[in-house]
């Protein structure tokens, strides 16, 4: 295992409160080293959000989870497949058994760290774990133990090839070229009593002194206005992929909300007609009711996954416009510390 390595397995199975500060040491630590691609790789990794460290916690706490989760994926898509219809009713039973176990699993391993777990990451949590059984792309994701967002696989029934653009997360944008540093000083000539003796240019020792003195406060300035700017084109980043979800998800669960309505419109139909029929169509009319009465439970939960959407997508517009004023002000000191160049 490489340094990268060991360092994106440490970053990532920490609190998402810890991500920055520790990621940041670890930059300062391969600077320290002069090992300027480690620092610039561990720079570019983005901090998870709650529900993916909750998956991270959970790939690291159970060895065998990976082999679970793909075994139970491939048996799932096999059933499909085949048209088995039994075995596919036994699966999908032993998914729902299975998120649901570890979506309480990943609560209990939350607590020791005090951060707060709610219904939207739980339903993040579920969205994830659902779509790494349905994609074999989002399981590797998921089985890696470096999930830095949530995913969720808006198909029907598995995927049989998997989409390598739409599970895999976004390239960070390029980082903007650094400031060149100032050279350091070489050293003040030195003569025994003429400490204080002009050089060639015309400059005594105290005023190179206070020139370098200035220089390098300058030129932390422009590190400072630099690192500044990075972090908040990051956040800035991270806003703008969580605010294309959330338009995603919206979109996705108002076409849910209509599919559902269709369903239990052609249902009431049937029982309708079926209610007319003779002896015979009376076991027809049972099976229409009971049809009728889960897709009402299907439009009712979809219209509850459409309003928690909606309110996710507001959370994620508001950020990503504070994100974008963080970004500008850090822009704009930026340039302003050029100027003063």
């Amino acid at each position: 295992m490489s340094e990268l390595d060991d360092v994106v397995d440490d970053l990532y199975s920490g609190a998402p409160a810890e991500f920055i500060a520790r990621r940041d040491a670890a930059v300062k630590a391969a600077r320290a080293d002069k090992d300027r691609a480690l620092a610039e790789a561990i720079g570019e990794l983005r901090k998870p959000t709650v529900s993916a460290w909750l998956v991270n916690l959970l790939v690291r706490d159970d060895a065998d989870l990976a082999t679970q989760i793909v075994a139970l994926g491939e048996g799932l898509r096999e059933a499909e497949k085949s048209l088995d219809g039994p075995a596919l009713r036994e699966l999908s039973k032993q998914r729902r058994q299975l998120v649901r176990s570890l979506v309480a699993r990943a609560r209990k391993l939350a607590q020791p760290t005090g951060q707060k777990i709610g219904d939207a990451v739980v339903q993040e949590l579920d969205a994830t774990l659902t779509a790494a059984l349905a994609d074999p792309a989002v399981a590797r994701e998921v089985v890696s133990g470096r999930l830095t967002a949530a995913r969720e696989y808006a198909g029907f029934g598995s995927a049989e090839t998997p989409d390598a653009e739409a599970s895999t997360p976004a390239p960070a944008p390029p980082r903007p070229p650094k400031p060149p540093k100032a050279t350091p000083a070489r050293g003040k000539l030195r003569l025994v009593g003429e400490s204080e003796r002009a050089d060639p240019t015309g400059e005594s020792a105290a005023e190179r002194d206070r020139r370098r003195r200035r220089e390098e406060r300058e030129q932390r300035a422009r590190d400072e206005a630099q690192a500044a700017w990075e972090q908040a084109e990051r956040v800035a980043t991270e806003a703008r992929r969580r605010h294309d979800a959330a338009v995603a998800a919206r979109e996705e669960s108002a076409a849910e909300v209509a599919r559902t309505e269709e369903a239990a419109a052609r249902a009431h139909q049937e029982e309708d007609d079926l209610v007319r029929a003779l002896a015979e169509a009376r076991r027809r009319l049972a099976a229409a009711g009971k049809a009728a009465t889960v897709a009402d439970k299907e439009v009712g939960t979809a219209q509850q996954t459409l309003r928690a959407d909606e309110r996710e997508l507001a959370t994620a517009e508001r950020e990503l416009h504070r994100a974008e004023r963080t970004r500008d002000s850090a822009a704009a000191a930026r340039e302003a510390a050029s100027r003063s160049d």
